[in-house]
């Protein structure tokens, strides 16, 4: 898909979206029984909270616009036997209308005074079906962070704005507001290549941890896995 056929398809959709706002007013589509903190497993397939490493704390400002998008926040490191750590993060938002737009995690690290570089998207099959996500790394001073993330959006995995503007469409069409989820996932290292081989590995034993209704809103995907 080129830039003018991209710039066209995110024109329709905003005005359509703009245009359905007026009709009706839409009503949020998220169950309220969700709960990451039960939802995460604090123990899975070999890894465990480890409480001596956080992820990257916010800076007050950034704080301040993820409280308005997340309503739910946990960022937890998880140490394995071999002593590796993955430090992962995963916000929830019950309402993800054009007003509360999910945070792209390369703005995230630059506020906090990273030099962001290799920024691009990819993809992670799980059981047989794929997450599209973002790869990144982040750089400040002698911390070296690779970076994978996605966002969802009522149970799609959303990277780009065309997608997370159709899937306002089709949610706006139902007269509901999709809820959304990032999920991120980074470990401290200078090789990226590595990096991200194994936050694959953390990633499929994580998903392959949860129940498949928290599979789905954290990845979209269904229920079932090919083993």
């Amino acid at each position: 898909m080129n830039v003018r056929t991209v710039s066209w398809v995110a024109g329709v959709a905003m005005v359509c979206c703009a245009l359905l706002s007026q009709i009706w007013r839409p009503v949020a589509a998220a169950p309220s029984n969700f709960q990451l903190e039960t939802a995460i497993p604090a123990e899975f397939d070999g890894w465990r909270i480890d409480p001596n490493v956080l992820p990257v704390a916010p800076t007050p400002d950034v704080q301040e616009n993820l409280a308005k998008i997340y309503g739910q926040i946990i960022s937890r490191t998880y140490v394995n036997e071999a002593g590796n750590r993955m430090m992962l993060v995963v916000a929830y938002g019950g309402d993800q209308s054009d007003s509360l737009k999910a945070h792209r995690q390369e703005v995230c690290y630059e506020a906090q005074g990273f030099k962001v570089s290799q920024v691009r998207r990819d993809s992670l099959s799980v059981g047989g079906q794929s997450v599209p996500l973002v790869r990144m790394h982040a750089q400040k001073g002698v911390r070296s962070e690779p970076v994978s993330y996605w966002f969802t959006m009522g149970n799609e995995v959303v990277i780009d704005r065309v997608g997370r503007l159709l899937t306002q469409l089709r949610f706006g069409l139902a007269r509901q507001i999709p809820d959304g989820l990032l999920v991120r996932v980074s470990n401290l290292s200078p090789d990226s290549s590595a990096s991200f081989s194994a936050q694959d590995g953390f990633i499929h034993s994580l998903l392959g941890s949860v129940d498949p209704a928290s599979r789905l809103r954290l990845a979209g995907l269904s229920a079932a896995l090919q083993p």
